[in-house]
């Protein structure tokens, strides 16, 4: 009964993310840049003489896409129910707040995915990118387990937004960070040694290797612990988020600072 009460929570908030998502199509601004970005990076590799890289500059849009998306939202949903002087009753709800937030984020991380026929729809028609993968199966396995990662890591944030005055600071702030760490664009191996350290902690990196090998047929030795290592870095999120929320929640109710702006 308590899962399948869960389970209708995080429905519940992925149906009201979706009337949302409708209402306002412009909250999907980080797909709708994508062509741009997608031609952007494909111009560049092109003029270095690097035609080689080409799925690179394909995948990578779409993996950007995803990790703006669910960055953005996990922050806006605080700040507007706060500005809206909602989040005390959302928080005092029988619902807890963390399900809520799964709910949302999910739904708006499947609409991400999006970005990636997008990406690839233009890369083949003005470069020339044939939008074939070598291994498809093993290159849906990972970006589904990318996403799983992505909304973990969401609430992880959320943590940090219910404690900020202002969480579009660190919205702000967040995106290019795990960009370079995640390997988004570049690969993680080319970094110094303890870049890669730190890298290696993010599951954007072995999602974008694990990406980037699969659409080319190249270094896929090993996928199935390398999808198990992004699911078991999203589970450990998870948890940590889930824990850190339920302590800051309690607090806030305590000192009544939960509302504040």
């Amino acid at each position: 009964m308590r899962r399948a009460g869960a389970v209708a929570v995080v429905a519940a908030a992925g149906q009201l993310e979706w009337r949302m998502l409708r209402r306002e199509p412009s909250t999907m601004f980080a797909v709708w840049l994508v062509p741009v970005q997608t031609l952007g990076y494909l111009a560049i590799f092109r003029f270095g003489g690097r035609s080689d890289l080409d799925l690179y500059a394909v995948i990578a849009p779409a993996v950007i896409a995803l990790w703006a998306l669910a960055l953005m939202l996990s922050g806006e949903v605080i700040a507007n129910e706060r500005d809206n002087q909602s989040l005390e009753a959302i928080a005092a709800a029988p619902a807890r707040l963390e399900l809520v937030m799964v709910g949302r984020v999910l739904v708006i991380t499947l609409a991400s995915w999006l970005a990636l026929p997008l990406s690839m729809l233009t890369g083949w028609v003005f470069f020339g990118v044939p939008p074939l993968l070598a291994e498809p199966g093993v290159f849906v396995l990972t970006y589904a387990a990318m996403s799983a990662a992505t909304v973990a890591t969401a609430l992880l944030f959320a943590v940090f937004f219910v404690n900020s005055r202002s969480p579009r600071i660190f919205q702000n702030s967040l995106s290019y960070p795990f960009y370079v760490l995640g390997g988004v664009l570049v690969p993680v191996a080319l970094y110094p040694e303890w870049v890669q350290v730190l890298a290696r902690g993010v599951y954007l990196s072995w999602s974008a290797d694990l990406l980037r090998a699969s659409a080319t047929g190249s270094g896929l030795t090993g996928w199935p612990w390398r999808i198990g290592v992004i699911l078991a870095l999203g589970a450990v999120t998870y948890l940590v988020a889930r824990g850190l929320l339920a302590l800051t929640l309690r607090n806030a109710r305590r000192e009544g600072k939960l509302g504040l702006t």
